[in-house]
């Protein structure tokens, strides 16, 4: 396992969660939910969802008839993602989003907030809409 990768394991996703999203995420996963408040049914797919803070946003923003499934790479991370009020209405699923285990055309809108930052890629996921 790579040493970057190893990071976001043990104690991690609490500091993350607690110290990190509040004064640099935030914001932006407001924003970025309010992108698809226009969805009224429907499949969003986020990936890289790191401690949920936009899963969060898209629970408060969407209603109940768009699925959300949200993936991460780190399993400690989604138990923290998992962790929050709200959550159970989420598909959870460990998964590399440079591999991802779905069909093409499995989801009406994709979203990433910073992870995409970390991929090495430049094709994004196929999807109806591709928010970034």
């Amino acid at each position: 396992m790579l040493d970057a990768t190893r990071a976001f394991f043990g104690s991690w996703p609490e500091f993350y969660d607690r110290l990190m999203v509040p004064v640099f995420f935030e914001p932006y996963a407001r924003r970025l939910a309010e992108r698809l408040k226009s969805m009224t049914a429907g499949h969003v797919l986020e990936i890289a969802v790191g401690t949920g803070v936009v899963t969060r946003e898209l629970i408060r923003t969407l209603p109940d008839s768009v699925a959300i499934t949200a993936t991460d790479l780190s399993q400690p991370m989604l138990d923290r993602a998992q962790s929050h009020p709200g959550s159970e209405r989420v598909r959870w699923q460990q998964a590399d989003a440079l591999a991802l285990p779905f069909d093409d055309s499995s989801f009406d809108a994709i979203v990433c907030q910073f992870g995409s930052c970390s991929l090495r890629t430049s094709k994004p996921p196929s999807a109806k809409h591709c928010v970034y």
